[in-house]
């Protein structure tokens, strides 16, 4: 797992609790099993892209806040992130990369 993965599922589970939500609300309003929530908060799991916009929804906040991660990322965050994007079909790099302007454009 990547330094980016083990920071977004850090801050998607602190994110829930602050919302006050348990693992099974949370898995409710997202529509998935609880284990999931649990593999994606302990990073065994990666999220679809589908998935941020009804998350962010079920956590009252902006889809940005998912990625605004408490610990900086270290000087290997370009090589993670390209990681992590090349494990993506297409479909969800087009995803991302909606998502980024999405958060551009609120600046």
């Amino acid at each position: 797992m990547t330094e980016f993965q083990q920071q977004f599922s850090k801050r998607l589970k602190e994110i829930r609790i602050a919302s006050g939500l348990s693992q099974e609300e949370f898995a409710e309003a997202v529509g998935v099993a609880p284990k999931t929530v649990s593999y994606w908060e302990n990073g065994h799991n990666a999220i679809s892209f589908n998935k941020l916009p009804v998350m962010a929804n079920a956590l009252g906040i902006p889809i940005y806040k998912l990625f605004v991660f408490t610990d900086s990322l270290t000087k290997n965050s370009n090589q993670d992130i390209m990681e992590f994007l090349s494990s993506m079909t297409e479909k969800e790099r087009l995803t991302v990369l909606a998502v980024i302007k999405a958060i551009l454009m609120l600046k």
